[in-house]
């Protein structure tokens, strides 16, 4: 049978279906579709639809979980170091002498002149004052170069926000954790404080090498200057270019790799500033690379070390009748200013005489080894010690001299005597001998003569200062500061009248002695303003006792005879000395 078009019909259906149209089917009589299009492996994989909606979906959560985190993190409490200073002792003049505490003296934005705030941001991040508080391409490098391994160590992508917020607030812990707190963070600086304040903080924070944080004290020590002073491009341009690797770059003077490194630094800063528009091109082709100064490991070495013990030691006993006035401790805790009484122009002239002192002295003799020469010059009216000599220096031997060695003053002591007792007789407002810690050098329980005391030579200084007058009690500082305040001042002394029936010593006053046993020589002046006393001693080679002064080579020179008393000579010749040189 057959239908109009003369197809075969399919049996039971009239429709038409062709016979490559009919679904075929499994044995189980179910129909099997062909399968279209994707086919081996690729049936396994997600379709691009897929992918990209796990893809926004991915990062969509991030967001969500990174502006969730930024919303709920705190700004920390600055790190303990961070905020440690150190406590500055200076001479009378205001210079510095040395520091105790971490060397790091904050100063204020305005402080810090323009272009070494620009030379900062050449070296570190140009794009400071634009940026969000991180650098997002720094950071994809990072993550790169930490997952390759090609960084080394766990790296960060710093702006000057990011080193400042891991400097300032947080550790130097290399996690990843710390890595995320530190961006976080970052931002969240960046959005609520000013970036003037960052960059302030910042630069009081960084480490410089020579054992200083902060650009202050940086420019210190790199050009013994503070740092409002560092006014030319080419300064600024080297404490710049230290931040980056401060421990290298300070090895420059004695390593040729790192001055080259530092130099091509130091060259990459300017070119940064002439880029940025900070810096004119003709000047930067004319400037030259800075030398800094000698760096000096330890400030303590020399006088200085003697000058910061013993303005400390006179801190402490103050301290134990008034705890108000910071001691040793709170010193060590930073942020102090102690202002000596020590003037500069009369520590080099002590110096200069001591030199003379000890002119001629041939290490070779015996007579001639370990001769002590101690010097202490106190202002009359005030009683504050304005210059001493305490040893070689003080990292050779702590024990200052001046203030320290106590030896007997043989017939000094009888001038010292009879103006005591003529006080006695007086109104009894005076100051006894013990009072001005001048002792019984014999200590055997009897009464002392004129020709038994003993006294060091600032104690020595100060009560032939007195002579004739009040008392001072000999001082060594002028001032303590914290932040700026005064928290302690030495009194003014009070107008007192001479003593009953008494005249001051009057300038050009000199004398000098030998003790009895020959082992100290002494000489005092004065000139009416400044008295000094000066004392020469010298110790066996253990340094343990003392021994005859006997048979040292005399001053005047070789050739001389050798004088009996060549220290008195010695001694006498520094007064002297002291006294025209006023």
């Amino acid at each position: 049978m057959s239908n109009d078009s003369g197809t075969p019909a399919a049996d039971g259906d009239g429709g038409g279906l062709v016979a490559d149209d009919v679904p075929k089917t499994t044995r189980s009589g179910e129909a099997r579709h062909r399968t279209t299009g994707r086919r081996g492996v690729r049936r396994f994989l997600p379709s691009p639809k897929l992918v990209v909606g796990l893809f926004v979906l991915v990062v969509g959560l991030a967001g969500a979980a990174f502006a969730m985190a930024l919303s709920v993190v705190e700004i920390p409490e600055p790190n303990d170091f961070a905020t440690r200073e150190a406590t500055i002792f200076t001479w009378s003049d205001g210079s510095r002498i040395t520091h105790v505490g971490v060397n790091r003296q904050p100063v204020e934005f305005d402080e810090i002149p323009a272009v070494v705030r620009d030379a900062v941001l050449a070296a570190e991040d140009r794009s400071f004052y634009s940026d969000p508080g991180v650098s997002v391409t720094g950071l994809l490098r990072a993550v790169k170069n930490n997952i390759t391994g090609d960084g080394g160590a766990l790296q960060g992508g710093s702006t000057i926000t990011q080193q400042y917020v891991k400097n300032y607030y947080l550790t130097q812990e290399q996690t990843f954790r710390r890595k995320a707190e530190e961006v976080l963070v970052s931002i969240k600086i960046a959005n609520e404080t000013p970036k003037d304040t960052v960059l302030r903080d910042y630069l009081n924070t960084a480490f410089f090498a020579r054992g200083t944080y902060g650009i202050e004290a940086a420019a210190r020590a790199y050009f013994g200057v503070p740092v409002k002073e560092v006014d030319d491009p080419a300064r600024a341009a080297y404490l710049a270019a230290i931040i980056q690797a401060p421990y290298y770059y300070a090895t420059a003077p004695d390593d040729p790799e790192a001055a080259k490194a530092l130099r091509e630094r130091w060259d990459y800063v300017l070119d940064g500033m002439v880029e940025e528009g900070w810096l004119d091109r003709g000047k930067r082709t004319g400037l030259a690379f800075p030398e800094p100064i000698r760096h000096e490991p330890n400030e303590l070495s020399g006088v200085n070390g003697y000058a910061a013990d013993a303005a400390t030691q006179f801190l402490n006993g103050l301290h134990e009748q008034d705890p108000t006035v910071p001691d040793a401790a709170m010193l060590a805790r930073g942020g102090y200013t102690v202002v000596t009484t020590y003037r500069p122009e009369r520590m080099t002239a002590v110096r200069d005489a001591v030199a003379q002192g000890l002119a001629n002295l041939d290490p070779a003799r015996p007579e001639d080894r370990d001769v002590h020469l101690a010097v202490a010059s106190v202002d009359v009216a005030t009683g504050a010690i304005v210059g001493f000599h305490g040893g070689p220096g003080y990292l050779e031997q702590s024990f200052n001299d001046a203030f320290q060695a106590s030896g007997p003053i043989g017939s000094l002591g009888d001038t010292l005597w009879k103006f005591d007792q003529a006080f006695a007789r007086g109104d009894g407002a005076a100051t006894s001998l013990e009072d001005k810690k001048i002792f019984d050098a014999r200590d055997d329980g009897e009464p002392p003569g004129p020709g038994d005391l003993a006294t060091t030579p600032m104690r020595a200084a100060a009560a032939f200062a007195s002579l004739g007058t009040t008392y001072r009690q000999p001082h060594h500082v002028a001032e303590v500061r914290k932040d700026g305040q005064v928290v302690w001042r030495a009194p003014a002394p009070e107008d007192d009248p001479v003593g009953v029936g008494q005249a001051a010593l009057p300038g050009g006053f000199m004398d000098s002695a030998v003790d009895d046993g020959g082992q100290w020589t002494w000489s005092v002046g004065s000139d009416g303003i400044t008295a000094t006393a000066v004392a020469m001693f010298a110790t066996e080679a253990d340094g343990k006792r003392n021994r005859r002064l006997d048979g040292m080579s005399p001053v005047r020179g070789p050739g001389a005879p050798v004088e009996s008393r060549s220290g008195m000579s010695r001694t006498s010749l520094v007064v002297k000395l002291l006294m025209k040189g006023r």
